[in-house]
């Protein structure tokens, strides 16, 4: 049988993990091929970290041109164009990368271009907005912070509130908590809401117990940062002397214009088999949308793009071997949370249970802080 080629769109945990899945079961005469605009793969689990100045961009971040001598062949380039109907993948660069199976792990892209003023805000989502925040913070000797959830849905959504919680803490080690107002704005009522009521409250009752404030079911609509104005969908306002804020998260305008989308705003795949209407073509990880029984979708983080590429590379690898896939994607999943002083909090769940997702919240303690410091020493040793 000629070797197959499997072509992997986008270099982020998804893409990483089905990249290195596939070529561990497949054999030499397939090729596993990786593309990436970047050749840096930087792990954002620890973006909060580099905020605080407790970890550098260096030490979490890999060359993703490292992987071939894993077997994994790397290719940097912007994904311009899709023709399915013959397989052919087009690149900024103008070449044409051929495939027999193609797996869209894309992620989302950020932007500020829809509420006014978003982009003069300070953010962690991405590095270089956490080294700002870290050379800023030092600066920042009191007065009103908000931490705002733009829009949804945004990935990671444990991340602003463990952002707020940290920020919290380092505000009383540098005994200046006193002259802070701490206040946390979200289009959701609670924190969570994928989690469900239970899992919303408790992360409700800690940013109470910490004196940060919480306003839910609000969307920002613009940012006047003259005066200090956060300005919002239903008519109301507030002020803020720093603002620390998700950016809009959006599909790539690349798969936004193809046939995967249809009109829609994400990637629709069969929630078991992460297919698109295409076919041989697989999408993963930000880029999909995924409903669940309770009315929200399967919420955008790394853990379930490294859950959906174990089953579209186990199923590829079968196929590929004249095998029948047997395996299904289950939606669980699970996320560290920190939430100051050393402590930590694990959420873990079954998203696809019904009529609501079946989760669990453990901590906050030491023993979770812990562990997601050995999950990030772990991960980037075993995927690199």
């Amino acid at each position: 049988m000629p070797g197959k080629t499997v072509l992997i769109l986008g270099a982020g945990i998804g893409g990483l993990v089905a990249a290195s899945r596939l070529r561990r079961m497949l054999n030499k005469e397939h090729r596993v091929v990786l593309v990436d605009r970047s050749p840096i793969f930087t792990f954002a689990p620890s973006f909060s970290w580099v905020m605080l100045g407790q970890r550098k961009v260096e030490r979490i971040s890999r060359d993703l041109r490292r992987l071939e001598r894993k077997g994994i062949e790397f290719k940097a380039a912007e994904i311009t164009g899709f023709d399915f109907e013959n397989k052919r993948v087009q690149a900024q660069d103008g070449e044409e990368l051929p495939y027999d199976y193609l797996v869209v792990s894309l992620g989302v892209d950020y932007s500020s271009d829809e509420v006014p003023g978003l982009n003069r805000a300070w953010t962690f989502y991405h590095a270089e907005g956490a080294e700002g925040l870290r050379e800023e913070l030092p600066n920042f000797s009191g007065g009103r912070v908000a931490v705002c959830v733009t829009s949804l849905p945004y990935r990671c959504p444990a991340a602003p509130y463990e952002g707020a919680m940290l920020l919290e803490h380092l505000f009383r080690k540098r005994k200046i908590r006193g002259d802070v107002e701490l206040h946390f704005y979200s289009p959701e009522q609670l924190p969570l809401k994928a989690t469900g009521k239970e899992i919303g409250g408790r992360v409700l009752d800690l940013l109470q117990e910490r004196g940060i404030g919480f306003t839910g079911g609000v969307s920002l609509k613009s940012v006047d940062h003259e005066k200090g104005r956060l300005n919002f969908s239903d008519g109301s306002d507030a002020g803020f002397d720093m603002l620390i804020a998700t950016p809009v998260h959006r599909l790539p305008n690349v798969l936004k214009r193809s046939a995967l989308v249809n009109g829609g705003d994400w990637v629709s795949v069969d929630r078991k088999t992460l297919a698109t209407a295409a076919p041989d073509v697989y999408a993963i990880g930000d880029t999909t949308v995924i409903p669940l029984a309770n009315g929200t979708q399967l919420p955008k983080a790394g853990v379930f793009a490294h859950g959906e590429a174990e089953v579209v590379a186990r199923n590829l690898a079968a196929e590929i071997a004249g095998n029948d896939p047997i395996w299904d994607y289950g939606g669980q999943g699970s996320c560290f949370m920190e939430t100051g002083g050393g402590r930590g909090s694990y959420i873990t769940g079954h998203f696809f249970n019904e009529p609501d997702p079946d989760v669990v919240m453990r901590g906050p303690n030491r023993m979770w802080h812990w562990a997601k410091v050995g999950f990030e020493r772990n991960w980037l040793w075993r995927w690199f």
